[in-house]
């Protein structure tokens, strides 16, 4: 059965799509991870340069570094909005149809059908399916379908790509 997705992308649209794709992936790939880590690193190598015997250069070190993780987080979701944002399609509304041929993409106008093998896997989040492809992602939120059901887009897109579910 053929399930059809129509949503705005926009802003919102946009942060869930970085949000999902950072969860999918492995814990040291997310960005509080990485950020953290290099945080840590970071305190770390100037606490061992300037030693610890001053409890206020220890504060203000891990301070620093703290604001240093946290700022980097949300600059690099800041450039990746901006990325989506200078788009042709930001803030127009998309329509997704799949189906048993594959995975038609565009507006409410015209489709263009990608075949199955272009998005060898996918990933079933409680909310939505993220269709994975290399060097690109599509997300699908359960709240934008228009025909069909979330049971029956879990259905096809398993039957067609490798398919996991997170939590």
């Amino acid at each position: 059965m053929d399930v059809k997705y129509q949503y705005l992308c926009d802003t919102a649209y946009f942060k869930v799509v970085i949000d999902r794709q950072y969860r999918q992936g492995p814990w040291l790939l997310r960005l509080p991870i990485q950020f953290g880590l290099i945080g840590v690193g970071c305190a770390i190598f100037f606490l061992g340069l300037w030693g610890m015997s001053d409890p206020r250069i220890v504060l203000l070190i891990v301070l620093i570094c703290g604001v240093f993780a946290a700022s980097g987080v949300w600059a690099t979701k800041f450039g990746i909005m901006m990325k989506f944002r200078r788009r042709q399609g930001f803030g127009t509304e998309a329509v997704t149809l799949l189906s048993e041929v594959g995975v038609g993409v565009g507006g409410i106008e015209h489709h263009t059908v990608m075949p199955w093998s272009a998005y060898p896997r996918a990933v079933r989040f409680p909310d939505g399916i993220l269709l994975k492809r290399p060097g690109g992602i599509r997300w699908l939120p359960d709240s934008g379908i228009t025909f069909g059901s979330v049971a029956d887009a879990t259905a096809l897109v398993a039957s067609k790509t490798s398919l996991r579910s997170m939590g």
